[in-house]
């Protein structure tokens, strides 16, 4: 086996991927060179739940397998259950709600496998297919496309950097020695802590292989993920301080712990309500940036007198 597709699941209709991934390997892909394994990772969706387990059962495939994942084990845990299940020699994570961009995605990455040049290979993200049209989910996909969307000859630049755990092949042994964080729990930064250890040691490429992000949240959830994305970013900021100083955010955090504590609760409060009520993504985006660098500011402040942390995400300064 050379390539397992790993596809973890929550609360998403897993049939758009699917129907992707088959048309392609049902036309292309030799036998037994290309299999795929998807987890719901304990959904609480109970009509998508079922929907996708009737989809899957309908669409079997030798190749294909599902599994039923008996309790949350989260967006690291569940990738590292993946891989143990996983035949190949590489491994090809994508996350539930991305499609394909190119009818020849798959082939792609089987040319990169055969070869076998790189331990890593990362194909992209894109917000070319959009299937959530609602204003609502506007500014994410400004900001997807602000931030994530980047071609391969400048994510080569810094590889670290840009990987995505959304749309990523990895050598197996390789993810074997190197498998994911699980200290790192709820939303965000797991991917650019895997990213940082791998570039030490592995040969990471970035290839203009890309996959859409369907899955838009609205601004008020974006807003929500970031607060609670506090916590795995002060953790990144731990295990790899490189990292958190190479990022743009550091210098302002760096200047706003010289700040008393009370103005910045004050100022998380009128970020928040300022950022929530403009329609314009450009100033959104600044004031999001500039939220999260109080937010984390206020952290470090908290964890530097000895105070144990806020909640952010409950929507006060942490």
């Amino acid at each position: 086996m050379l390539i397992s597709i790993l596809v973890p699941v929550f609360n998403w209709d897993i049939s758009r991927l699917i129907n992707s991934l088959l048309t392609e390997i049902d036309a292309t892909a030799p036998e037994g060179v290309v299999e795929v394994i998807v987890v719901d990772d304990a959904s609480t969706d109970a009509a998508l739940l079922s929907a996708n387990s009737a989809f899957l059962s309908s669409h079997s495939r030798p190749f294909l397998r599902y599994l039923p994942a008996e309790r949350n084990l989260g967006r690291a845990g569940v990738r590292n259950r993946l891989a143990a299940e996983a035949a190949g020699r590489f491994l090809l994570f994508l996350d539930c709600d991305v499609l394909p961009d190119s009818a020849y995605f798959i082939g792609n990455y089987l040319s990169c496998a055969e070869a076998d040049s790189h331990d890593v290979v990362c194909g992209g993200i894109s917000y070319r297919t959009r299937v959530l049209s609602g204003t609502e989910f506007d500014y994410h996909a400004y900001l997807g496309n602000r931030k994530e969307v980047k071609p391969a000859a400048l994510r080569n630049r810094e590889p670290w950097r840009h990987i995505l755990t959304s749309n990523i092949m990895v050598r197996k042994s390789v993810f074997q020695g190197t498998s994911f964080d699980e200290r790192f729990i709820g939303y965000g930064y797991e991917d650019i802590e895997w990213g940082v250890r791998l570039s030490k040691r592995y040969r990471i490429l970035h290839i203009d292989n890309t996959a859409s992000h369907l899955g838009l949240a609205s601004k008020a959830t974006v807003y929500q993920k970031m607060r609670a994305s506090v916590r795995n970013y002060l953790l990144l900021r731990e295990l790899c301080p490189e990292a958190f100083h190479a990022s743009a955010v550091s210098k302002l955090v760096r200047l706003l712990e010289f700040v008393p504590a009370p103005f910045l609760t004050a100022a998380d409060r009128l970020l928040k309500t300022s950022f929530l009520a403009s329609p314009f993504n450009k100033l959104c985006f600044v004031l999001f940036q500039l939220n999260f660098a109080v937010l984390l500011a206020h952290a470090l402040k908290r964890s530097a007198a000895g105070l144990p942390p806020q909640n952010a995400a409950a929507g006060g300064a942490p």
